[in-house]
This record gives C-alpha cells, sequence and structure tokens, in this order.
C-alpha cells in the first residue's frame, strides 16, 4: 500500500518486473480522472507490469482523494505527485518520465479513457528500433456533442501532430532527446496553458532515426468539452503555437498543411473577403457589410436545412463560426508574425 509523504506523492517499492509507466498530467479534473483510472483498472495486462504516475498541477478540488481511494484498491503501483507550481503539462510530463522504472512510457490525459486492450497493444508494438507508438483518439461513445462542443480532439488515422492523448515512448528514447521541450508551453491569449511539445519530441524521435508505428486498434476515448458559444469560438486562439512548430518541424508543411501554408482551407474566403470589400468601402462605407454578409451567407447554405423553427438557432450558429473563424485567422496571422513563419 501507498504510504503520503510531504510533498503529497505516494511512494512504492521499486519492481523490477515494471515495464510500462503510465503519466497522467491532470488539473482539476477529479470527475474525468477517475474515468481514465477505471480504464486503467481494466487493462487486460499483468498488473505487477505497469505503473501509474498521476502528476497534478496544483488542483483545488479533490484529485488527490480520488487518487488515493484508487490507489488503495488496485493491484498495480499507484503514485500521486503534486507539482510545486501549474507548468502547464510539459514539466508535469517530464517529472513523471523522470519518476517512471518502466522501459516504456504510456502517455495519456485525464479526459481520456483508453481501451482494456491500451497497455497490451501498445507495448506489443514495440518491436527493434520503434521509438514512438500511437493509436486512435475518437470520442467517449455515450456523449453526444452538441454545436458548441469542443470536438477537435478526433484522430483516426496516423496524425502528424502526434498527441500525447495516446502515446508510447520508449523512455531511452525519450531521455536521449530530452523529453519534452519546456520552450513549448505557452500561456494563450485566454491565460490557458498551450504547448506543442508532443508534436515535436515526436518528430525529433523520428528524424532522430526511431521507428514510429501507429496501431489502429489502440483505441482512447476523448471526452467531449460542452463549451459555451464565446468559448466555442476563441477556442482557435490555441493555435497560434503552430507556426512555431512548422518552422522546427518543415515536414509538417506536406503533411499538416493546405497548399503547404493553409491549416484550414475553410478559412481561405476569410482571409480573401476584407481585400475585396475594403477598397468598395472607399466609395460607400455599406459596402463593409459585405465580407460577414456573405460569409454568413455561405455558411448558412451550408448548413443542413434549417427548419422555420430554428431559423433564429441557425443564424446564431452561422454567425459564431463566422466569428470563429475570423478569429482562427487573426490567430495565425499573429503566430506568424511572433513566429516568423508563415502559416495561414
Amino acid at each position: 500500500m501507498s504510504a503520503g509523504s510531504e510533498n503529497g506523492e505516494k511512494h512504492v517499492e521499486s519492481s523490477s518486473s515494471i515495464r510500462v509507466s503510465v503519466i497522467i498530467p491532470t488539473r482539476n479534473r477529479a470527475a474525468l480522472l477517475a474515468d481514465v483510472l477505471k480504464a486503467l483498472e481494466k487493462q487486460r495486462f499483468p498488473s505487477d507490469a505497469f505503473e501509474v504516475f498521476v502528476m497534478d498541477n496544483v488542483s483545488t478540488d479533490n484529485t488527490e482523494d480520488v487518487v488515493q481511494a484508487f490507489a488503495e484498491r488496485v493491484p498495480f503501483p499507484v503514485r500521486f505527485h503534486r507539482m510545486a507550481r501549474n507548468g502547464g503539462p510539459v514539466p508535469a510530463r517530464n517529472l513523471g518520465a523522470s519518476l517512471a522504472k518502466g522501459e516504456i512510457l504510456a502517455f495519456t490525459d485525464s479526459d481520456c479513457r483508453p481501451c482494456p486492450e491500451w497497455l497490451e497493444r501498445g507495448t506489443a508494438a514495440f518491436e527493434e528500433g520503434v521509438g514512438l507508438v500511437t493509436g486512435p483518439v475518437t470520442y467517449k461513445p455515450e456523449q453526444h456533442g452538441s454545436f458548441f462542443s469542443k470536438q477537435t480532439a478526433e484522430t483516426l488515422v496516423e496524425h502528424p501532430t502526434y498527441p500525447t492523448a495516446n502515446a508510447f515512448y520508449r523512455k531511452t528514447a525519450f531521455e536521449e532527446l530530452g523529453g519534452f521541450d519546456g520552450d513549448l508551453c505557452f500561456v494563450d491569449p485566454l491565460n490557458r496553458a498551450v504547448e506543442c511539445a508532443d508534436s515535436d519530441l515526436a518528430w525529433r524521435i523520428i528524424k532522430s532515426g526511431y521507428r514510429n508505428v501507429f496501431v489502429k486498434d489502440l483505441w482512447v476515448f476523448h471526452e467531449i468539452e460542452e463549451q459555451t458559444p464565446w468559448s466555442w469560438a476563441l477556442e482557435p486562439t490555441r493555435l497560434f503555437v503552430l507556426p512555431e512548430l512548422v518552422r522546427r518541424h518543415p515536414e509538417l508543411r506536406e503533411r499538416l498543411l493546405f497548399k503547404r501554408v493553409v491549416f484550414y482551407r475553410g478559412a481561405l474566403p476569410y482571409y480573401i473577403a476584407p481585400f475585396v470589400a475594403l477598397p468598395l468601402a472607399i466609395l460607400d462605407w455599406r459596402w463593409l457589410l459585405l465580407a460577414p454578409a456573405v460569409l454568413i451567407l455561405r455558411s448558412f447554405m451550408k448548413m443542413k436545412g434549417p427548419s422555420p423553427r430554428s431559423f433564429v438557432r441557425a443564424i446564431h450558429q452561422v454567425s459564431m463560426s463566422v466569428v470563429r473563424n475570423y478569429v482562427l485567422c487573426v490567430t495565425m496571422v499573429y503566430g506568424s508574425i511572433r513566429f516568423r513563419t508563415l502559416v495561414l
């Protein structure tokens, strides 16, 4: 049984049989964390062959109590570590990796649910020369998102950003490359922790000569986050780090960007529309309404036939979509200027 220490860590006896260390950063997600821990309890993998680290970024809810209760009932070692400050997920993951005993580091997030075969299938893919193993991410089947749900986590095929929602690293490769780069953890304009260190490390692993493997049945199920309309519209501000990632790894231009420059091709009209409307506005200011009017009409026509009763709701959704796309455009221009790399 684990015992508590002054810094909030639960210590367990070392075990030479541990092959995999699961590392989960979290902050104020006690209810969601209980779900991912329950999924780990159901793993079809020897209980003496893996350990779990919960790296807490100074939560103010009952996260530690949830982990304590879980640790007391499961047969595998569980360690809780409370970070000295909330520096985002990157320092938490790196510290967890430094404490890990396993030869394989398995990363997921506190709003995820790995399938029962997750550890078994993930470790089985580590043949000679493999440094990184990833798998698909989809949404929890019992959830049904709304228009303003955050649904940007799904990756059903190998994705060039290699998110840590579902990623396994060979520990020797992780340490050789220096782990996740803390310089790629930022605070966005809405004071949220934003990082692209997972994508950066994956590409450094690949370019250093290690093989990467995508396992099609290595499933992780992601929580659908419900957002307010304005939170949904401002969500793209997180993407300001993308130009820096592309600057470091130009290979992403072919793998991720449309025509090697555009992140979201649906936003192209939003870049063009102001240049059409502004010259006309010199003649008549009412032409300034042209761009948003055309974009609202275009988006409205793409919707799946709203009934007359839902007309107001449809207008609201279309209007917020226009705002979201302009937020994306401004974000990409800002990131391109900040990191001196053009990505639109």
